[in-house]
């Protein structure tokens, strides 16, 4: 099936996409958003060079003119898009899909995701078959090879990060950017940041050795690594390098929901601080930062609140960090930056960091359906002291919550729950499951 959604579009590379399906998402991009230059790169999936020729020469032949930047992080490639030399840009990758994935995500020109309504408007474009008169001249393709330094460069800039202090630490790091976007410009920040590096799964062609969401339980390898090679730190991305995963120094997966939390605990280290996050991230963000204000899941929906609010930073516990100052989006390279300037900041380990947040159990567990579902009906099976019906449904008390929604880029019902305690949590997941028999 491929999915639209306000993620883009994606599916089954070999069973999906063609020059024609691309042309006609390409000619609605450029009719819905004026497109006359743009910007690209992709993650490492097998697929990602030919489709990656597919989009430039059908840009190229409607007279647009396109720098290729080849195998980027969707982050980078937000950041080259808010070039002013760029009316837009596009990201070949299926983010957090298997391998046999790919797909389109769409950047305007201030380097964030068209909005829900703005993809809709893109596909209503290619469903009415849109066009648009042929160019005087075809447009102008170049290699731009130097977009991996300027990311770095704009990460280190950032205020919340002294990169001469991190240097100063000498880290030991592993990386894992499970061979996708992330494999050399990851490793390359670190050094940059005087760290030891250690690699595995860098060699960007896109051949995933673990599943590709950097979750604890897909990063047996890295823990091992980590131990045997008494590194100070693990790092794990997915393959378009917008989400980060952490490897204590113990060899301990931690969970994605504490990249944010620790992010934004060396943010507020230097200032008072509200932090923009989505519905389902852990409450331990709540314990440190001084406001959380909640949205829709979605990078989208947190990075417009953000706007509206002027709010230097946000992210959601998917190991998303957004920092302001350098864009607005998730991005694996601020993450890394921020936590090991906590860590040289502090002089403590990442395992002394984490056993000063209060911590909460928390399951991420889902139901596949066939039809959508009405969240309404299900406004009775708790006894709860909030309900928030932002984005399908949340359930909230004091010290426990559980949020049911349905996911945009699959035909399943995302159910996240958190509690102080295994049995509260599984009380939640467990009521609500036997609710829906």
């Amino acid at each position: 099936m491929l999915i639209r959604s306000a993620s883009g579009l994606r599916g089954i590379a070999e069973d999906h996409f063609t020059p024609e399906l691309i042309d006609q998402y390409i000619l609605a991009f450029i009719t819905t958003q004026n497109i006359k230059s743009c910007v690209i790169g992709r993650d490492g999936r097998p697929s990602g060079k030919q489709i990656a020729q597919w989009v430039i020469d059908s840009l190229h032949k409607k007279g647009i003119n396109v720098d290729n930047c080849g195998l980027a992080t969707t982050p980078t490639m937000q950041i080259m898009t808010e070039n002013e030399n760029y009316d837009g840009g596009i990201v070949i990758t299926a983010s957090h899909n298997p391998s046999e994935y790919n797909g389109l995500k769409f950047l305007q020109t201030d380097g964030t995701f068209l909005s829900p309504d703005q993809c809709e408007e893109l596909f209503k474009a290619v469903d009415q078959n849109v066009s648009i008169n042929p160019p005087d001249s075809l447009g102008v393709v170049s290699d731009y090879s130097t977009a991996n330094e300027e990311h770095i460069e704009k990460v280190l800039a950032a205020k919340c990060i002294d990169a001469d202090n991190i240097r100063k630490k000498k880290f030991k790091v592993v990386i894992d950017a499970v061979n996708g976007a992330g494999s050399f410009i990851l490793p390359i920040l670190c050094e940059h940041l005087g760290c030891e590096v250690v690699t595995m799964n860098c060699n960007g062609d896109g051949n995933f050795n673990r599943e590709a969401e950097p979750l604890a339980e897909n990063l047996n390898e890295l823990e091992q690594k980590v131990l045997s090679d008494r590194a100070d730190i693990g790092f794990a991305t997915d393959p378009d390098g917008d989400r980060l995963s952490i490897v204590s120094n113990k060899g301990k997966a931690i969970g994605e929901e504490y990249t944010l939390v620790l992010a934004v605990k060396n943010f507020i280290n230097s200032q008072e601080s509200m932090v923009v996050t989505n519905l389902s991230t852990s409450m331990m963000l709540d314990n440190i930062a001084d406001k959380t204000i909640r949205t829709k899941i979605g990078e989208a929906h947190v990075v417009k609140k953000m706007n509206e609010l002027n709010i230097a930073i946000g992210g959601e516990g998917n190991g998303g960090v957004i920092l302001k100052e350098v864009h607005l989006g998730r991005d694996s390279l601020v993450a890394i930056s921020m936590i090991l300037n906590l860590l040289s900041s502090s002089g403590k380990s990442i395992s002394d960091e984490i056993s000063n947040i209060p911590k909460y159990l928390m399951i991420k567990d889902k139901i596949h359906i066939d039809s959508k579902i009405d969240f309404d009906s299900l406004e009775n099976i708790f006894d709860c002291d909030e309900i928030n019906k932002i984005d399908g449904i949340k359930f909230s008390w004091p010290n426990k919550w559980i949020h049911i929604r349905q996911s945009n880029t699959e035909p399943i019902i995302r159910i996240f729950a958190e509690a102080s305690t295994q049995d509260e949590v599984d009380e939640l997941i467990n009521t609500l499951k036997n609710y829906l028999k």
